[in-house]
């Protein structure tokens, strides 16, 4: 008789919850590139996800409920992926804004990006919505301080640190917004000469060079 393969060990309950509700929030984030905000149906993911209605209802009530969470577990991934690539914290204050500016700029190049951008647009007349991605927002920006003062608390400990991350988190978001039109190209080409202005901006007051 062939020897019989060693069984894989059974999942626990937790387990076997972490990954439904995982499947819900990547097949969620999906269908919200694919289809939109306003076309985006629980039934949808239900179905992309491989999990029953019962599961979907068990873990989110409301499709606002599940799209923010859906947003929160791509800010979380994208928060580990920047945390494993950093290297070692930039020792000059202006290499530290340098370097804030680029993994500003990828995460706005990531998926999270165009997802967020349709929930912008949805929660102007959607109070639910509204409400939770004001949160969602909040929470980004703490992410973004912390990590700045964890890495860079030379640079996070200026007196203008708050008002140069407003400044460059609008105007990086304005370009980001073209590759909407298809003009990808366009803005990788145009970002370089941004971020050597938002630099030089902040570095002729004389606070963060």
């Amino acid at each position: 008789m062939p020897p019989r393969l060693p069984q894989r060990p059974r999942r626990t309950q937790a387990e076997r919850r972490a990954s439904t509700r995982a499947a819900l929030l990547e097949a969620c984030v999906d269908c919200l590139l694919e289809q939109g905000y306003a076309r985006l149906t629980t039934g949808a993911v239900v179905s992309r996800a491989g999990v029953s209605r019962g599961a979907q209802a068990h873990y989110f009530s409301t499709k606002a409920e599940l799209v923010l969470a859906a947003l929160r577990h791509v800010a979380d991934q994208l928060a580990l992926e920047v945390i494993a690539d950093q290297p070692s914290p930039p020792e000059r204050p202006e290499q530290a804004q340098l370097a804030l500016l680029d993994q500003l700029w990828a995460l706005h190049t990531d998926r999270l990006f165009p997802a967020l951008m349709e929930l912008w647009l949805a929660a102007r007349t959607d109070a639910e919505l509204r409400v939770g991605l004001s949160d969602f927002e909040r929470e980004l920006t703490r992410r973004v301080v912390k990590f700045a003062h964890e890495r860079m608390p030379a640079l996070a400990d200026r007196p203008d640190f708050r008002s140069f991350l407003a400044t460059a988190l609008a105007a990086i978001r304005g370009l980001a917004v073209l590759e909407f039109l298809d003009r990808a190209e366009e803005v990788a080409r145009l970002w370089p000469g941004m971020r050597a202005q938002l630099h030089s901006m902040v570095a002729h007051n004389g606070e963060l060079s």
